[in-house]
């Protein structure tokens, strides 16, 4: 499926999936920086925590984030997904089918009623056709989007985490993938507000 959406000219592969969740504020990461920084000797309560959510297109090398602060639930993917088709469906006006490749995990799986129904609803309102391709169980490391968490670490470990602020202008600095839209923080998932690169 997915060598059929890369040789179609009006479908378009979209690799979607969340990392795990980061302390926001000022703790030892295990990073290395060129000027002193100072840092709590232990991970009191922290300021925030923020979910990266990666939405990936492996045909372009584009890579968007979205910042989280709250639960990634089913709802939560789909609006990603929503806010990002809105913001850049006139870039792919001749695209009538998007696959996504999933990891089959607990919030996009294909037995959870909530993500198909926002999805059908998402389909139905664009006008474009949505066919979900899940990897295997315990092969979610295939998913593309997962190449481009490799940079993370690099990200986490440097004070880039200490606010949400620089959170996500460091994401949006890009480094390694081409990093071309990040997300502002919401306190609600429901309203993560597109931002460009600062």
């Amino acid at each position: 499926m997915n060598a059929e959406a890369d040789a179609a000219p009006d479908l378009l592969r979209v690799s979607l999936d969340a990392k795990a969740t980061v302390k926001i504020g000022p703790f030892a990461r295990g990073g290395k920086e060129r000027v002193p920084v100072m840092a709590a000797d232990h991970d009191f309560r922290p300021q925030a925590t923020v979910t990266p959510v990666g939405l990936f297109l492996p045909q372009t090398d584009e890579l968007f984030i979205y910042h989280v602060t709250s639960k990634v639930t089913s709802d939560c993917l789909v609006d990603c997904l929503e806010q990002w088709w809105e913001a850049h469906k006139t870039r792919f006006a001749s695209i009538t089918t998007l696959v996504l490749n999933l990891d089959n995990g607990p919030e996009n799986h294909s037995h959870r009623t909530q993500f198909m129904g926002r999805l059908a609803a998402f389909g139905e309102r664009h006008q474009v056709s949505v066919r979900l391709a899940y990897y295997p169980p315990y092969h979610s490391k295939y998913n593309p989007v997962e190449r481009c968490w490799m940079t993370r670490p690099r990200l986490i470990t440097c004070p880039s985490y200490r606010t949400i602020a620089s959170t996500t202008r460091s994401n949006a600095a890009g480094a390694f993938w081409r990093i071309i839209g990040t997300v502002r923080c919401s306190t609600r998932w429901t309203r993560c507000a597109a931002s460009p690169p600062p």
